[in-house]
């Protein structure tokens, strides 16, 4: 697949960031922590998403799952809604599965992989129910052995594997690598810490705002020249009206 964009996701572990000098090295999105369970993250919108905005970088967010039933993970895709009210992602809303996760606990018996696709698919529907585009965040061994993959096909993946390659064979739209170096963590100019780096190979800002998603609308699409065309029209109409009513 054909990278198009490189992005890096984010959590208050990587504490203080320049998302300028983040964009001028190179990097076009940033996915960010949201919130875990049912508690929103305090940097989500108070301190990381503003400063993103500024720096004009494309972004999405992610929500780590503690859910254990069907019910629970409803509850925590309902927060996560909460926690984007009013936003406008440009990439995907993603739920996060992990090993260290109450449900990653569980183990990987029939049982257990079937509750996790499930959760999953009552999370991820919550949020595409609500206008989002939404997918799974999880690693290529997760989705071999942790879940059923194949019952996850209608949702988008974010797959992470710190490898050379990604080596998932099922459709995915982003790979989570710590660098550039198979096995180095990645680093970032702008970010004194490590930072998981990812390659891109969709384009999702225009997908989303082509499909209207995540609170997009068609009169966000139209360039600032349409609107300045449409109100030099209107204002031509009312000049023209006003031209007939004198000569009447």
């Amino acid at each position: 697949m054909q990278k198009i964009a490189k992005v890096i996701d984010i959590s208050s572990h990587q504490g203080e960031i320049n998302f300028q000098r983040v964009k001028a090295a190179g990097y076009s999105a940033v996915i960010i922590k949201a919130g875990q369970g049912l508690r929103q993250m305090g940097t989500f919108r108070d301190k990381y998403l503003p400063a993103v905005l500024a720096a004009g970088l494309d972004w999405g967010a992610y929500w780590w799952s503690d859910s254990v039933s069907g019910t629970e993970a409803k509850a925590e895709a309902k927060a996560f809604l909460k926690a984007l009210e009013g936003l406008k992602p440009t990439y995907p809303v993603y739920m996060d599965q992990e090993y260290d996760s109450p449900h990653g606990k569980l183990g990987q018996g029939t049982q257990a992989r079937q509750l996790r696709t499930d959760m999953a698919k009552v999370f991820l529907d919550t949020l595409q129910d609500a206008g989002f585009y939404a997918g799974l965040y999880a690693s290529t061994d997760w989705l071999q052995n942790w879940v059923y993959d194949t019952q996850l096909t209608a949702y988008d993946k974010w797959v992470a594997q710190y490898a050379s390659r990604c080596t998932y064979q099922g459709s995915y739209g982003m790979w989570q690598h710590h660098g550039d170096v198979p096995g180095f963590v990645g680093h970032v100019d702008g970010i004194s810490v490590p930072v998981d780096l990812n390659d891109c190979y969709k384009d999702y800002p225009s997908i989303i705002k082509a499909n209207q998603l995540n609170g997009w609308t068609e009169l966000d699409r139209l360039p600032e020249m349409d609107y300045k065309a449409k109100y030099q029209q209107l204002l031509n109409g009312l000049q023209a009206l006003l031209e007939q009513h004198k000569g009447a």
